[in-house]
């Protein structure tokens, strides 16, 4: 039996949109669990409990549809989209070959700027993993690695890219495999950095790749314990 969703925070008066606030408080909703996967959305009263009318909710599914969190059924409704381990692979197959090539265009175009930002990134995710500072450490790494693709000039495939990282949020929210991977964590992103410096595109492509496949082993051994490569 699929659990019932709970309620959720109102919203409050905001420089952004009512749809874009209305987008973003479903979306953390479905992350933290409080919107079940697998649920139906009750928009009249999502609207309620954010204190909203019913245009910007159904705007807000509407987009959070294409970016793959909910699914609207004609005369059926909105549901919180169901996770599973094929759809997991996908996308982790599909983040692999997008981060990489933005990587691979990106090397030549890094700046000394762009360098000296990923140095003091790398420092800072490395202090947080000292602290099991996870909150800091993934925004951190948010960043670390978006100062590399944006590099590569690409609005189309940096929106691509962003998109995947929100939907990767389903999955890695759930777990904790950080304290114990620390280490080689930091290793690869050193690799990463390495690349960065020589501006190598195709080492860069390279650790790239192999970074993204090993968050996704890392995932899938979370959820399969017993999961071997």
């Amino acid at each position: 039996m699929v659990a019932q969703p709970q309620r959720m925070e109102p919203i409050e008066e905001n420089k952004k949109t009512i749809s874009a606030m209305v987008q973003e408080r479903i979306r953390d909703a479905i992350l933290n669990g409080t919107l079940p996967a697998g649920s139906r959305l009750d928009q009249n009263r999502l609207a309620g409990d954010l204190n909203v009318s019913l245009v910007p909710v159904r705007e807000a599914l509407k987009k959070l549809e294409g970016e793959g969190f909910v699914q609207i059924i004609p005369r059926r409704g909105a549901f919180v989209t169901e996770s599973s381990l094929e759809d997991m692979e996908d996308l982790y197959f599909a983040r692999g070959v997008l981060e990489s090539q933005a990587a691979y265009h990106a090397a030549k175009n890094l700046t000394d700027a762009d360098l000296a930002k990923l140095d003091q990134m790398y420092r800072i995710m490395g202090a947080a993993l000292a602290v099991d500072d996870f909150v800091h450490f993934n925004q951190t790494n948010h960043d670390f690695h978006f100062v590399i693709y944006k590099a590569a000039g690409s609005q189309y495939l940096l929106s691509m890219i962003t998109n995947l990282w929100d939907l990767a949020l389903r999955y890695r929210h759930r777990y904790m495999f950080l304290k114990e991977q620390a280490v080689v964590i930091q290793v690869e992103h050193q690799t990463i950095l390495d690349a960065c410096h020589t501006r190598d595109p195709k080492a860069l492509r390279e650790a790239v790749s192999y970074h993204t496949h090993q968050t996704y082993v890392g995932v899938r051994r979370y959820v399969l314990p017993d999961y071997k490569e």
